[in-house]
């Protein structure tokens, strides 16, 4: 019992840690090389700045290194997040059907999980908190997190504009589209509150490694997406897209800081000093 005491004690601790410090994650430190005690905090933070630009650059770019397989699973998640339209409307029935005054209570807790200005000022207050007290393990998962919110943010934004999808209270059906709308209303695929969920909940994940930290955190994410759907807000498709994007973007980038830049570590963007200022480098 005092193991999983332990193992959640970290995410509660962090999750004020989740990040905005809107350009800061650490990627310009090997795991074996000087920590950020043996560092001037001015150094670390702009470690940080530049990991969070590789970071940027290793993620946009993934596409250019995808084999195969890769581009297969890529295709199939995609066939998959186009099927759920199918479901939306039933999905969106049996929320109609389950309307009540402690559902309307609880859709109101569950949806602040996913704002993302209040996940990206706890996130710089959690950096700023990590910065302080010398602790690397908060500072790097805020970053992280705020870095994957950032990130997954971008493309769903790009996307909301794009695809023009009509969210469900607008009346005229899951299939309107009108692309490049920059109208609210217009604006349901995806899921932007599951996009900040997931993206907090699967970084956490992947940094704490505990089953039931991992079981808890996905919950609280799955709980936004139906509070989204729940006020009929989004349909069931653009959760589900949302929660696949976060996920995959979460999980590349806490893969990639924590060792996986090994032969990666030209590719993206990098900082580079440059006579009195710096060249930003990105090569894939």
């Amino acid at each position: 019992m005092s193991e999983i005491v332990n193992a959640m004690r970290r995410p509660l601790i962090s999750l004020p840690a989740l990040c905005m410090a809107a350009g800061l994650a650490t990627a310009g430190l090997q795991p074996d090389s000087t920590t950020a005690h043996d560092r001037p905090v001015i150094s670390v933070i702009k470690g940080d700045g530049s990991a969070v630009l590789q970071m940027t650059g290793y993620v946009f770019s993934a596409p250019f290194r995808w084999n195969g397989g890769e581009w297969l699973l890529a295709g199939g998640l995609g066939a998959g997040s186009a099927g759920t339209m199918l479901l939306d409307d039933d999905v969106r029935s049996i929320m109609e059907r389950n309307r009540t005054g402690f559902n309307d209570h609880l859709s109101d807790v569950a949806v602040q999980y996913g704002s993302g200005l209040t996940m990206l000022l706890l996130s710089a207050g959690g950096y700023a908190a990590g910065l302080a007290f010398d602790d690397d393990w908060i500072r790097e998962t805020s970053l992280l997190s705020g870095t994957a919110i950032l990130l997954s943010g971008t493309i769903s934004t790009v996307s909301k504009i794009v695809s023009g999808r009509a969210r469900p209270y607008v009346g005229e059906g899951r299939s309107r589209f009108r692309p490049f709308s920059f109208r609210d209303a217009h604006q349901s695929f995806p899921s932007g509150h599951t996009i900040v969920a997931f993206a907090v909940s699967g970084v956490l994940a992947e940094r704490i490694k505990n089953p039931w930290a991992t079981v808890g955190l996905y919950g609280f994410a799955a709980a936004t997406g139906w509070s989204r759907m729940y006020t009929d807000h989004h349909w069931f498709s653009d959760v589900f897209f949302g929660a696949v994007i976060s996920i995959a973007v979460s999980r590349t980038i806490v893969q990639w800081y924590e060792g996986g830049r090994a032969g990666t570590e030209q590719r993206g963007v990098r900082v580079i000093p440059a006579g009195n200022g710096v060249a930003l480098v990105w090569r894939f």
